[in-house]
């Protein structure tokens, strides 16, 4: 997945990567990451049917589009106490 997603930046294109499984990913150095933490993996947008929490992931995501990318750094967030 990360592999795809440096090719994607190299040709100007932004991403982010939406993960369950923070330590895989952190050594896999994606250019930008996201973890909901407390999910599991198959399920990294939440519960299913849950389109306001996924709508919160997803903006969540956006907004990290317009960050500087940060190799290797996943940034967490608690979704859970919905």
């Amino acid at each position: 997945m990360v592999t795809v997603q440096r090719a994607i930046e190299m040709i100007g294109f932004s991403t982010v990567c939406i993960t369950v499984e923070r330590e895989e990913t952190v050594q896999a150095r994606p250019p930008r990451a996201l973890c909901p933490e407390g999910f599991i993996a198959g399920h990294s947008l939440g519960r299913p049917n849950d389109a306001a929490l996924q709508k919160w992931i997803l903006m969540d995501a956006v907004q990290l589009l317009v960050s500087d990318p940060r190799p290797g750094e996943v940034i967490g967030r608690d979704y859970t106490s919905t």
